[in-house]
């Protein structure tokens, strides 16, 4: 089965470079029809993508179009209306010792790209790097999340209803796939996900020298000032903590609150977890799900450092965290190193 799967994925990334070295990706009207195919792949499978959605993370409909589709849909549209003007050569001035000459910059693509997308977006963060990737003019091949099943399976079916695999390809799998993936040599690697798988591919992509983009998680402070506009402050934070059920890379993470204000931001914060979610967010059709039982039980053992002030109900069987403040956290507790 292993040797199998690497077969098929050297099959095909060759056959890419074939394509490739066609140079039909190159040509303008080329890149813009399959931009326009991509736009109406994901209008017609937006319904179908929307319920995978709700089945791996419990993802509102409108959750799902304000964070995902609508952002990928205002990608392409941007794309397609400037892509004219970037692919245009660029005249340059020529230095004074190479005078007479001219010079022109000549935007071209790099080849077949390796996109490689996380569980927490797994519609926006595997096809806004497509339309970067068909709009400059390269192959590519993706890697959907194997922890959101029903949407990497809903990603696959659309792609290969749209694209030819030679141009487009999906490949499926978790990390032992991952692994042979960063085996071979791509022209490009786009990444999202940990610190500590970012490590492992640019590890593996120094060693071809392949240029990478790693989007990655980390550490995220929002510090309120004495001077604060609390009602204000404690709206965004509770609404930017509680989007996608906090799984967000730029999530708030962690509060530095002015002592004078802290009690009155914290009343306020759980004030708008209601208001927006009501008293009992399991109820609530648009409050998230956390991705997998394994991921419960990692953030509930972070929950059993500081003291909850608000919130602490875990339902490992619904994938259900509450939305909580944990007070009196030392800076070297693991939830403060994770």
């Amino acid at each position: 089965m292993e040797e199998n799967t690497r077969l098929t994925i050297e099959e095909t990334l060759s056959k890419q470079r074939s394509f490739f070295a066609t140079r039909q990706t190159v040509n303008l009207k080329f890149r813009l029809t399959n931009l326009a195919r991509l736009d109406l792949a994901l209008r017609q499978w937006e319904k179908k993508l929307s319920d995978a959605l709700w089945n791996d993370l419990h993802k509102s409909y409108e959750e799902a179009y304000m964070t995902e589709f609508s952002m990928i849909y205002q990608e392409i549209r941007n794309h397609r209306k400037h892509l004219k003007r970037w692919s245009r050569p660029e005249n340059v001035t020529s230095p004074l010792h190479l005078l007479p000459s001219t010079g022109k910059i000549l935007h071209q693509p790099l080849g077949v790209a390796l996109i490689i997308s996380p569980w927490n977006y797994p519609v926006q963060l595997i096809l806004n790097p497509l339309v970067g990737a068909i709009s400059s003019g390269c192959c590519a091949m993706l890697k959907p999340s194997p922890y959101c099943p029903h949407v990497s399976g809903v990603i696959e079916e659309m792609i290969r209803e749209t694209f030819d695999p030679e141009y487009i390809s999906i490949v499926q799998g978790g990390r032992m796939v991952n692994g042979m993936l960063l085996e071979q040599r791509f022209d490009l690697i786009f990444f999202t996900g940990s610190p500590a798988l970012g490590r492992v591919v640019m590890q593996a992509a120094a060693k071809n020298l392949t240029p990478v983009v790693l989007e990655l998680g980390g550490k995220s402070p929002v510090i309120v000032d004495a001077g604060a506009n609390l009602d204000i402050a404690a709206q965004r934070i509770a609404w930017g903590k509680t989007i996608n059920a906090g799984q967000t890379c730029i999530a708030p993470d962690y509060l530095l609150v002015h002592q004078s204000v802290k009690d009155k931001l914290l009343k306020k914060i759980a004030a708008c977890f209601e208001q927006m979610y009501g008293s009992d967010s399991q109820q609530n059709n648009f409050f998230a799900r956390i991705i997998t039982p394994q991921a419960v039980e990692r953030l509930q053992n972070l929950m059993k450092h500081g003291k909850i002030v608000y919130g602490g109900h875990v339902d490992p069987a619904d994938r259900y965290i509450e939305p909580t403040l944990i007070d009196e956290i030392d800076p070297d507790d693991p939830i403060m190193q994770e």
